[in-house]
């Protein structure tokens, strides 16, 4: 914990960023079980220049067993291989390989469970994003809240065959299953991770928000950019507390990160 709060020295090139502000929440809600989980990688001296700084979330499965068990794995699982990043291997396949390989032994572990995944990795290039499932990561700047990401769901499979003529946009919406995610780490078969293969570079007063959808289902967008023009962790509260207003009785975990790039 520094002054003024926690945050990590990380330059970029071709920014006037020189550190990351850093705030994070999480809750139970109104469930019983706490099924998130999230992380940060180490920001011991040294640690940042070498490996870059990563920030993870992920959000077990209620629907499925050992929800809460996976999201921790993925949590540990993304901060171990970080430092053993190649970095002859272009960063958008290394955290897509790497989350692919963790979709396998959550497989072959026969845990049962599932969990989304965002994943962020700030090097010197800049943002680099990986995720699965529909957990969050959004910019915002300038005041504009924007998704980084498309949610791992069956509604951009559907969308696909759309686009494909197999199916009208009536028949993709009244299909049973639009909303249940395709993708999401314990899925059988091949994880296609949605990731950036251009870095974003920071520009000061920047904000990244990582979240559960626990967060974005209970706040609307107007919300979620209000609370963000805090600092970091004061930003984080102002999440917390907007979701603790609305009171819902069936409140689900909800988890945010937040990443403020300060010059």
């Amino acid at each position: 914990m520094r002054r003024g709060g926690l945050w990590v020295r990380m330059k970029f090139a071709g920014s006037e960023v020189k550190r990351i502000g850093i705030g994070c929440i999480s809750d139970r809600g109104a469930r019983e079980y706490q099924e998130d989980s999230f992380g940060f990688s180490s920001v011991e001296k040294g640690e940042i220049a070498r490996y870059g700084f990563t920030a993870v979330v992920a959000d077990g499965m209620g629907g499925l067993t050992d929800g809460g068990r996976v999201s921790a794995y993925v949590v540990s699982s993304v901060l171990a291989m970080q430092k053993g990043r190649d970095e002859g291997v272009p960063v958008h396949l290394y955290l897509s390989r790497g989350l692919c390989e963790i979709n396998r032994n959550v497989l072959a572990s026969g845990a049962g469970g599932g969990s989304t995944a965002v994943v962020v990795l700030c090097t010197k290039e800049g943002i680099h994003w990986c995720t699965a499932g529909d957990s969050r990561v959004y910019l915002c700047r300038d005041g504009r809240l924007t998704p980084l990401n498309e949610d791992g769901d069956y509604m951009n499979r559907l969308i696909d065959r759309v686009i494909e003529g197999d199916l009208t946009y009536d028949e993709a919406g009244e299909d049973a299953q639009k909303d249940a995610l395709a993708q999401y780490i314990g899925c059988q078969g091949e994880l296609s991770p949605d990731v950036n293969a251009k870095p974003l570079v920071p520009e000061k007063g920047d904000k990244l928000l990582l979240c559960t959808d626990g967060v974005y289902n209970a706040l609307t967008g107007q919300e979620l950019a209000a609370a963000l023009q805090h600092p970091a962790g004061e930003a984080a509260e102002a999440l917390k507390n907007g979701v603790k207003e609305k009171g819902y009785a069936h409140q689900d975990n909800f988890t945010a990160i937040v990443l403020e790039f300060i010059g």
